[in-house]
């Protein structure tokens, strides 16, 4: 299908990284995206098992309607700078982003493009997910929205009071919220956080109870403890705080935002290595736990699990 100014090319960028095991399921997933037109970008981050060989053979056996470019970086970049090498060849007006644990839904993209096609100001959307383990069977769900009844739009205020979502498993992006602060910071250990921070500087996101990823949880996520131990979180921030400059400088947020924004990311940061601080005790530390639940970003559904965390902690310490 040609490209028009009703229907724009969009890009389907998939990551991935020693993935053999599920990167099949992937790849079939974004072959069966009911969108046109619609470039699809394989991208490996220069793994050491099949997966870039396995790419490969499917783009090759692949006859659909979609473009299908195959990518591999020379040496292990990380997940910032692998996303800066795909946006930097990628022709979409739109980026749907995925991993190569999950699986998107046959509409997952046109469902990302109609949401952003019918919000003109919303500068990403995320969409929701059935939670699927290691063997693919349902285990949960995971819904991007304020309320039960789903949908709405979330801000930079949202944002300043914790009320936002973030889920990049199924996170599609406007491309000019990747290029107009230019190139991730290659030490930034995640995509997701500053992504949604860029987004939400540049407009509001649009969130929706649609599913349309299977989302992989397993022990090797990113999300995972193990994975959360060696990132460095303050990486993160740093990019948060040159991309709030940035756009002070580009007149996207007064100064007055810069400022909250800043004790936000203070206090977000305290509370970031709290918890990874709680999750790795066998023992939960009161002092730890309070903090915790006295924090402005714990939500009351969190503050109970907290404590009760702590409780169980300390019976099972007496046993």
């Amino acid at each position: 299908m040609t490209e028009t100014a009703d229907r724009p090319l969009v890009t389907f960028a998939l990551f991935a990284y020693n993935q053999e095991q599920y990167i099949r399921e992937a790849i079939e997933g974004a072959f069966a995206q009911t969108y046109e037109p619609l470039e699809i970008i394989l991208s490996d981050d220069c793994s050491t098992d099949r997966t870039f060989e396995i790419m490969q053979e499917m783009a090759a056996a692949y006859e659909g309607p979609h473009e299908v470019r195959v990518r591999r970086n020379r040496q292990n970049l990380g997940l910032a700078a692998h996303l800066n090498a795909v946006v930097e060849i990628a022709g979409g007006e739109i980026l749907v982003l995925a991993a190569g644990d999950d699986i998107s839904l046959p509409d997952r993209t046109e469902a990302s493009f109609e949401c952003l096609r019918r919000n003109p100001a919303v500068t990403a959307v995320l969409l929701s997910a059935n939670v699927i383990n290691e063997a693919g069977r349902t285990v949960g769900e995971r819904l991007s929205g304020k309320s039960k009844v789903g949908g709405g739009l979330q801000t930079l205020s949202d944002l300043l009071a914790w009320r936002h979502t973030t889920f990049g498993a199924t996170r599609a992006v406007r491309r000019d919220v990747l290029t107009r602060f230019g190139p991730l910071n290659a030490t930034c250990p995640t995509e997701d956080t500053p992504l949604l921070l860029r987004s939400l500087l540049c407009g509001p996101n649009a969130l929706s109870h649609h599913k349309a990823v299977l989302y992989r949880r397993h022990e090797n996520n990113l999300s995972g403890l193990a994975s959360l131990r060696r990132m460095n979180t303050d990486e993160i921030y740093s990019q948060h705080r040159s991309d709030i400059n940035l756009a002070v400088q580009m007149e996207l947020i007064p100064h007055r935002m810069a400022t909250k924004l800043e004790k936000w990311i203070t206090l977000d940061h305290e509370i970031r290595r709290l918890r990874l601080k709680i999750a790795s005790e066998e023992v939960k530390n009161f002092k730890d736990t309070m903090l915790a639940v006295q924090h402005p970003a714990t939500s009351l559904r969190e503050k109970a699990k907290l404590l009760a965390t702590y409780f169980a902690s300390l019976s099972d310490a007496h046993k």
